[in-house]
């Protein structure tokens, strides 16, 4: 994990700890007492009390590691709370204990579980058994030394890709017992940052209008390696001088304001002052005050695949995100997020109650984790900030076990009694419940239009959709792993009587009528079974109407799959509409793919302002907008007006492409979308004819030509991110990702595309895949053509080639010329022969190298002669 996340995440193993009780207070209970002269054994330093307090049969190494490390060095400062107390089978008491010790200004926090017994013969209990779950040290307080200040003149900070000049001005530092770790410069500097990859340089050029930024700035805060100080400031270049006292505020100002941003923890009530990290060697933050751009911040996080970061503070956007050439050199082009991830989550168990007028969860789900490596002292856990935890256990782990939150994140930490080896299998069961905000549906739905006209002029009467509550893969509503994992499950959710609830896995019957107490709502269970597994879960509630379910034979072997369609009251005339276009969709796209993932489908209709879609595992949400909407949304890039049924064709097809089939990190997301919006396309071919599936494609052409520069498709979300542009996303991820298939499809031709499609989803089902996983699959079915080229052009690159055409012809042929400029690419363009009797023939000619020159025969005498008419070919084309 990355420096700023291990913070993050050791954060999380500080626990709110209490001050000790005095000895003229002591408590009546035994247990109690024991925890009390324990602290003040510590307190005292004292090694021989606290090994006084154990009992005779107590293991003498581990009593050592306690005693030697609470008491040597002895604590300046202490504090110390008993976490949690469970009575075991023996009779003994189970303790866990936290202390914070500080050392000479060094912080140092210990988890323990202590077992207490009473001692024979005696009121008074013992520690039986003693272990170390975690510790942190290395925490400082860190503040500017007022006693240094330094002149600076001509120094130069660089890291990759990064070089900062300190030209002129003064600067303080934080110290800790190896030197400097926290700079501040004030007076005059320049920044040159100029990313590697060519694709975040256009990012950077689409944020400050440069492939590279040069500018000056006024303030620098650096966080840094104490071991690398001398090597990022050379020493001549910092003069001390005499302290400054109003340039010392000033530098406390620029200290104050920055050292928040990272490498810090929150002890909470534990310490009112801030507690750092140290960051490792090679790690780097620079928080750079810049007078035309505000502060922006480099990143260098040596454990994070992307290790390099150059982020808009002010407005909170990655401006740059990616690989240095040294891990690159290292680790290679591709990764998946799962390579960092220490365990599998193989079953959820989870059932919850939602209350809609309140917005309140309350949840209990068991997770059955799969160890992959081995897992010491710590498991990190993905739970909403909002929800609280009330316990955590597990049998196989003795019962109930110690849950640190990560303050302002979504993580939970549990403690582990000792390490867990590979290939280990356990539940842990949470209890949990708070208010939860339903999941908004961005990035699936359309955006109103841009500019002044983005409303349309209101009706005279607004009708407020049907409300809907959805809890999908952005809510973290239930307890999960820390990137998206495919496991089985078992749901049950608990609504008010009135509400209905559509959610990954079969249903299992009719909901169950729960007894109310008097004077309360009655309230419904709804059951549902994941036999397959499913990438995340979800579930929506609203009150819906349901069609008789459909069971609908995807193979002539079999295969069944149950349709269920369901509709808020004021779009039940749809049921049967969408009911028959659900079938026929499934149907064609199994097909082609040789099944369906899931054995049970639901439509959910629902209602918005805006048109769109979400489709978790199971199901599918389609939102239709009322007719007193006041936006309007023509001009977008997956607005195709005139085949209304594009929508519901998209959804379902991610059924196959994005949740059987996952993608490996944010960079592969056109797997999913790109793959979902070209088979709609296809669908609309299937059902409309090629006059709608031409126009449908010509639409996407313009955006993804009008879109390209702005980044190429394996940018992910962060296409349209720096200026908050949706459409952008939309136009390359959705459009231009299915505009690549669609051209790879006319390259190989249909056998060997169909084949190598059908090879990349059985080969990929249930597990996650990247493009390069794609490409070898195309390759394969194409006889071993080579296609890294165009994969490296139409997904990793930005670029849209220019060519240009000619022809001549003679009575019995036309022969035809394509010129490429710049970059090389694969491009299948159609020539479009027309000839004398009205009729006309389609020839696709494969654009593969710089010039090519190609005779088409002529079956007729020549009218005319047009190129890209259907505009399959991506590219500019000079006529």
């Amino acid at each position: 994990m990355t420096v700023s996340m291990r913070a993050v995440l050791l954060s999380a193993c500080l626990l709110l700890l209490s001050a000790p009780a005095r000895a003229q207070d002591l408590p009546a209970d035994p247990v109690t007492r024991l925890v009390v002269s324990i602290e003040a054994a510590i307190r005292a330093g004292d090694s021989e009390a606290l090994r006084a307090l154990a009992a005779p049969e107590l293991d003498r190494v581990r009593l050592s590691e306690f005693a030697v490390g609470m008491t040597h060095p002895r604590a300046g400062e202490l504090s110390l709370k008993e976490r949690d107390r469970a009575t075991l089978d023996n009779g003994r008491q189970r303790l866990l204990i936290e202390t914070l010790t500080v050392t000479a200004g060094e912080g140092h926090v210990w988890t323990w579980r202590i077992d207490a017994a009473p001692r024979r013969g005696s009121d008074a209990w013992a520690i039986a058994d003693v272990e170390r779950l975690g510790e942190i040290d290395g925490l400082y307080r860190l503040s500017l030394d007022p006693s240094l200040e330094w002149d600076v003149r001509n120094a130069v900070v660089s890291a990759p890709d990064l070089t900062l000049r300190l030209i002129a001005g003064y600067a303080f530092a934080a110290r800790v017992p190896d030197g400097p770790t926290a700079i501040v410069f004030i007076g005059q500097g320049e920044i040159d940052f100029k990313p590697e990859p060519e694709s975040e340089r256009g990012q950077l050029r689409i944020f400050s209008g440069a492939a590279a930024l040069r500018t000056g700035f006024s303030a620098l805060f650096i966080r840094l390696s104490p071991a690398e100080f001398a090597d990022r400031l050379a020493s001549g270049s910092l003069t001390p001088r005499a302290v400054d006292a109003a340039q010392l505020r000033r530098a406390a100002q620029v200290f104050e304001a920055n050292l928040p941003n990272s490498f810090q923890i929150d002890l909470n009530d534990l310490s009112t002052q801030r507690w750092s990290l140290v960051p490792l060697r090679g790690d780097f933050v620079g928080e750079i005050g810049t007078g035309r751009f505000g502060t922006l911040t480099y990143a260098r996080s040596s454990a994070e695949p992307e290790d390099i970061s150059f982020f808009d503070r002010r407005r909170r956007r990655n401006i740059c995100v990616y690989t240095s050439a040294e891990k690159l050199a290292t680790r290679g082009r591709f990764f998946s997020e799962d390579d960092s991830v220490d365990y599998h989550v193989t079953h959820y168990r989870i059932e919850t109650s939602f209350a809609p007028e309140r917005l309140w969860l309350d949840g209990e789900a068991t997770l059955s984790v799969h160890s992959r490596n081995a897992l010491a002292g710590t498991l990190t856990i993905h739970l909403s900030d909002s929800l609280v935890i009330r316990s955590v256990s597990s049998p196989q782990l003795g019962g109930r076990l110690l849950h640190l939150r990560v303050v302002g994140q979504n993580n939970v930490l549990i403690g582990l009694p000792g390490t867990i080896a590979p290939g280990s299998d356990f539940d842990l069961t949470f209890t949990y419940g708070g208010r939860l905000l339903p999941q908004s549906i961005d990035r699936e739905a359309i955006a109103p239009q841009q500019g002044p006209s983005l409303q349309a002029p209101l009706p005279d009467l607004v009708v407020p959709a049907e409300p809907q509550w959805t809890f999908s893969n952005r809510s973290y509503w239930y307890p999960q792993g820390t990137v998206t994992d495919y496991a089985t499950a078992s749901l049950a959710i608990i609504v008010p009587g009135e509400y209905d609830v559509v959610a990954s896995g079969t249903s299992q019957g009719a909901p169950a009528l729960l007894p109310a107490p008097a004077g309360q709502k009655g309230r419904k269970r709804f059951l549902f079974e994941s036999g397959q597994p499913a990438r995340y879960l979800a579930f929506s509630v609203s009150r819906f109407l349901t069609a008789p379910a459909q069971t609908l034979t995807l193979r002539d072997d079999g295969d069944p799959l149950t349709l269920v369609v369901e509709a808020n009251r004021r779009q039940a005339n749809r049921l049967r509409q969408y009911g028959d276009k659900a079938a026929d969709i499934l149907k064609y796209y199994a097909s082609i793919l040789g099944d369906a993932p899931y054995d049970s489908f639901t439509v959910a209709i629902t209602e918005g302002d805006l048109p769109g879609g979400h489709s978790p595992p199971y199901f599918a949400l389609l939102t239709q907008p009322l007719p007193t909407t006041p936006y309007v949304w023509a001009n977008d890039p997956v607005a195709f007006q005139g085949y209304p049924s594009f929508f519901i064709a998209h959804e379902i097809a991610h059924q196959w492409w994005g949740q059987a089939v996952g993608w490996k990190n944010y960079h592969e997301q056109w797997i999913s979308e790109g793959f979902a919006q070209y088979f709609a396309a296809m669908y609309a071919d299937k059902e409309r004819g090629p006059d709608t599936f031409s126009s449908i494609v010509k639409q996407m052409r313009r955006w993804s030509i009008e879109m390209s520069p702005q980044g190429p498709v394996y940018l992910g979300y962060r296409l349209g991110h720096i200026r908050d542009d949706g459409r952008v996303f939309r136009a390359l991820v959705y459009n231009k990702g299915a505009m690549v298939l669609h051209m790879l499809r006319r390259l190989v031709g249909d056998d060997a595309f169909f084949a190598g499609l059908r090879d990349f989803y059985q080969t990929w089902r249930f597990k996650k895949a990247g493009t390069d996983d794609f490409r070898v699959a195309m390759e394969k079915a194409a006889g071993g053509r080579s296609l890294e080229r165009f994969f490296d052009r139409w997904i990793y690159a930005a670029g849209v080639p220019t060519v240009r055409f000619a022809y001549t012809a003679d009575s019995s042929s036309l022969r035809v010329h394509f010129e490429q400029g710049g970059d090389v690419y694969d491009l299948p363009v159609t020539v479009t022969i027309g000839y004398a009797d009205g009729t006309s023939e389609d020839v696709v000619v494969a654009v593969t190298e710089r010039v090519v020159d190609q005779s088409l025969p002529l079956k007729k005498p020549l009218r005319s002669v047009d190129v890209n008419r259907d505009g399959g070919a991506l590219a500019v084309i000079d006529k």
